[in-house]
């Protein structure tokens, strides 16, 4: 095959790759984890899931798009490697990697690119010298309405009437009606939805950002390096970056997204119930309330010592009092059971979000390519390498099928919550 090189081109595609490493990609992360790995909406209950989001499943996160900025760079370096063997003279000594300044990324904080000087990536836009522009990425702001359970749950006078209940039935191991039973109150499930639509974004950036790194490819392809060499490189990124690491980013961002709804949805639902629960018990302490808030403690004193004539005396009927206590305490417990749904919640889906591994996974299955002059052994490392992913895949489909059984877990979680059980 007659092969055509220009070798500038080829060499500047290669530091293309290593503005898409250095601005591309950490956009694409910093929307993954300040937005979908955001621990806003899990308040309450909730709280301990937010803390494994915005943690340790964040790091997860951060450390796959640290491997993909490598794994970019280097394949900019192979680039470079086949320019400099047709003469290009680089003055620079160090890889793209560290010429980015991406060596300093600690997998914990997002890590742009310091650039290429002090025009940092522009040159790799519209307005600049290159040929090859760095994806024009669709980041819109997430939008996270507020969710407010108690905004229609007015204790006003009766918080007196609840923690004098809460207080002298030992209700809650000594807590007042407020934390023992406002504050518990589920999460913000708008916010939590928006972290899947955040990822479902991501999800999108991706294909964009894939989609042109294959049209820069194209042009390097069929104006500037054409041979066999050229079409090996157009194969390893179709195989390791489309149908690979960008493949599984996708994958597992519908897969995320899929979690956060349902977990919004159970937890939205469990929570209205035990709103319902609570105006039950609030209605109920306005009843009592009205007839004896200045002598509570004194007819509860009626009610221990059987003086029910002491009672009338007042126009109390201490019978009814005692039946509208205890149907607090009662509804109470129901609300407890609740809660103990939505805890459940939390416990089922603790785990989920370690699926997110298989990301770090794929991506290292991507080959370190070397110097990709020579077509032959490209093509050796492409197939050798295939299998491996093709592996990885299976094994990101299992995963994800198996922590798809726990969304099944909440349906059933919420089933028994609305009948009770």
């Amino acid at each position: 095959m007659n092969y055509v090189v220009d070798k500038d081109q080829l060499a500047d595609f290669g530091l293309y790759l290593g503005a898409e490493a250095g601005k591309t990609l950490p956009s694409i992360e910093d929307l993954a984890r300040r937005e979908g790995m955001s621990a806003d909406g899990f308040t309450g209950l909730l709280d301990p899931l937010g803390k494994i989001v915005s943690g340790d499943a964040s790091t997860l996160v951060g450390s796959a798009f640290s491997l993909m900025q490598h794994k970019l760079c280097d394949l900019g370096d192979g680039v470079r490697g086949v320019a400099k063997h047709y003469g290009y003279v680089d003055q620079s000594n160090v890889t793209i990697f560290q010429r980015n300044g991406l060596d300093k990324d600690n997998d914990k904080d997002v890590t742009y690119g310091s650039g290429y000087g002090g025009d940092a990536y522009d040159n790799y836009t519209d307005g600049g010298y290159s040929k090859f522009h760095y994806t024009e990425l669709d980041i819109k702001a997430i939008d996270r309405p507020p969710t407010n359970y108690t905004e229609d749950l007015d204790t006003g006078p009766v918080l007196t009437v609840l923690d004098w209940i809460w207080s002298e039935f030992d209700v809650d191991g000594g807590k007042g009606f407020t934390d023992s039973i406002i504050s518990p109150l589920a999460g913000n499930y708008n916010s939590i939805s928006a972290n899947g639509e955040a990822w479902k974004s991501v999800g999108d950036n991706l294909g964009k950002f894939i989609s042109n790194l294959g049209a820069n490819t194209t042009t390097l392809g069929t104006t500037y390096w054409q041979g066999s060499a050229a079409e090996a490189l157009k194969q390893f990124i179709d195989v390791f970056w489309d149908k690979g690491a960008v493949w599984a980013g996708k994958a597992l961002g519908e897969f995320v997204a899929k979690g956060y709804d349902k977990i919004a949805d159970v937890s939205k639902k469990i929570a209205q119930l035990a709103v319902n629960a609570i105006k039950a018990i609030l209605n109920a302490a306005r009843k009592i309330a009205t007839k004896c808030i200045p002598i509570l403690g004194w007819a509860w004193t009626a009610i221990q010592s059987a003086a029910k004539y002491l009672g009338w005396i007042f126009g109390i009927d201490i019978d009814d009092l005692y039946d509208d206590i205890m149907e607090i305490v009662n509804t109470a417990k129901a609300v407890f059971n609740l809660f103990d749904a939505i805890r459940n919640v939390v416990d089922t889906m603790k785990n989920y979000f370690q699926t997110l591994s298989e990301l770090i996974d794929t991506i290292k299955t991507i080959p370190d390519v070397g110097n990709l002059q020579d077509a032959v052994a490209t093509g050796e490392t492409i197939n050798e390498h295939r299998k491996n992913l093709q592996d990885q895949q299976g094994k990101l489909n299992q995963h994800v099928d198996q922590a798809d059984d726990a969304l099944t877990k909440l349906d059933q979680i919420q089933t028994g919550a609305e009948q009770g059980r």
